[in-house]
């Protein structure tokens, strides 16, 4: 008798999880994530997009290690040239 009450027991468990997870679902598309207002320009700055910003102040000859240290020597030879590219 008790294997059939907590058989019940986790069946409306989870179905009671079921329709909860749907209703949230349900209210989750009712709103609009991708709405005019959190997708403002202002937000995106172009200034932070420059090269200048984004260097990482590596030398040429930690650019020269770390091609040396490649094991793929396809890999290798083209982080070579871009090393010799470098000032």
């Amino acid at each position: 008798m008790t294997k059939l009450v907590s058989s019940i027991a986790a069946a409306a468990f989870i179905a009671g999880l079921a329709f909860a997870g749907s209703t949230f679902a349900e209210d989750a598309m009712k709103t609009d994530s991708m709405s005019s207002d959190t997708m403002k320009t202002d937000t995106m700055k172009t200034d932070a997009m420059k090269t200048d910003a984004m260097s990482t102040g590596s030398t040429k000859d930690d650019c020269m290690h770390k091609a040396e240290m490649e094991t793929d020597s396809m890999k290798k030879d083209d982080m070579m040239k871009a090393c010799d590219a470098m000032k």
